[in-house]
């Protein structure tokens, strides 16, 4: 079915408030008013009292976003010395260059050791184990492991994302002083250890990986930086099925577009596109067939009229839901309900 020109407000995959109202911490603690931010990101009065509650993607990368510029600190003020907004993409665009994965990430960590005073990042290699540290140059203060949660989460999202695979943590490690208000073993979905230095290990033969995400997508990719979660791709299920799978997660009426879906995957829509197409699918036709899909099965509720079921699918008009169906359908939703059910009202 044709997608309907609706609005795409948000939706997909989030992170729940709780991780949020955590990086937002050090802006207010400065007299940041991030409660009016959070309005602004279209959070009511009631989703802002449930720390549970799931902050669409959108509103996510919104919000910190708006932090970053009000501070002028792409840290969010979770560092001593503010690090300019672009520098994460100015760093990302060179360690792209690299051969590998392991090339990048010790280019990344060479770059980062030149803007960050209070902390440095450093990969190590012992056997088959790697792992991305986190070594305190400064004294801790009260959001020093906050900083450290940042920059790992940051750091096996990229890596993830330039290798367009969901590297597997081993194990995370924090500082004690990381609040247990906001899981740190559920977000990053690996056992969590307290100690020092701060730190996610995984499998060393990650670092041989060839880099495969490309300049384009790199911009997608930072629009949702750092909240994004690993790539949801096992080699054990089409990906044609993945990415349905994943649209069920958003509204049907608000459906997104190939590259906002791709983001929430962690992949580009060029590399996404094309691995469809190796399985002999498209975007279009999981869209539409997801739609096509939704429109049968709410026919079938005989309480709802024709035209509602359009509403409810996205479609303003009546006559454009019609044509959509019978295209998809080869019959108008009328003939599929009297069909299914019998005559009925409509």
């Amino acid at each position: 079915m044709d997608r309907p020109r609706v609005h795409l407000k948000g939706g997909g995959d989030g992170l729940a408030l709780r991780y949020l109202r955590l990086l937002l911490a050090p802006a207010q603690a400065r007299g940041c008013d991030t409660e009016e931010l959070l309005r602004r990101c279209h959070l009511t009065p009631a989703q802002l009292d449930n720390p549970s509650h799931v902050v669409t993607l959108v509103q996510f990368a919104r919000a910190l976003r708006g932090m970053q510029r009000a501070l002028r600190d792409e840290m969010m003020g979770l560092a001593t010395r503010p690090v300019r907004v672009g520098t994460f993409l100015l760093v990302a665009r060179q360690m792209l260059r690299c051969a590998n994965l392991g090339e990048a990430m010790r280019l990344g960590c060479s770059l980062y050791r030149l803007v960050l005073d209070d902390f440095a990042p450093r990969l190590r290699v012992e056997g088959d184990a790697a792992t991305l540290e986190i070594v305190d140059l400064t004294p801790p203060d009260r959001y020093r492991a906050t900083g450290h949660l940042v920059l790992l989460y940051g750091a096996i999202g990229l890596m993830s994302w330039m290798v367009q695979r969901p590297i597997a943590l081993r194990e995370v490690t924090l500082p004690v002083s990381y609040p247990d208000l906001a899981p740190a073993d559920t977000l990053f979905e690996a056992p969590l250890r307290r100690g020092t230095p701060s730190r996610i290990a995984f499998d060393a033969r990650w670092l041989e990986a060839r880099l495969v995400a490309d300049m384009q997508g790199l911009k997608i990719f930072i629009l949702h930086w750092p909240l994004r979660r690993v790539a949801p791709y096992s080699e054990d299920v089409p990906l044609a099925l993945q990415v349905r799978r994943c649209l069920r997660r958003w509204d049907i009426a608000q459906l997104p577009g190939l590259n906002a879906l791709a983001a929430t995957m962690g992949q580009t829509a060029k590399v996404l596109r094309r691995r469809l197409h190796e399985e002999g699918q498209s975007y279009r036709a999981i869209v539409d067939s997801l739609r096509r899909d939704t429109a049968m099965r709410l026919l079938n509720q005989p309480q709802l009229s024709v035209a509602e079921v359009g509403y409810r699918l996205g479609f303003s008009e009546p006559s454009a839901f019609h044509r959509a169906f019978k295209r998809a359908t080869g019959m108008t939703p009328l003939a599929y309900r009297r069909l299914r059910t019998g005559p009925t009202l409509s």
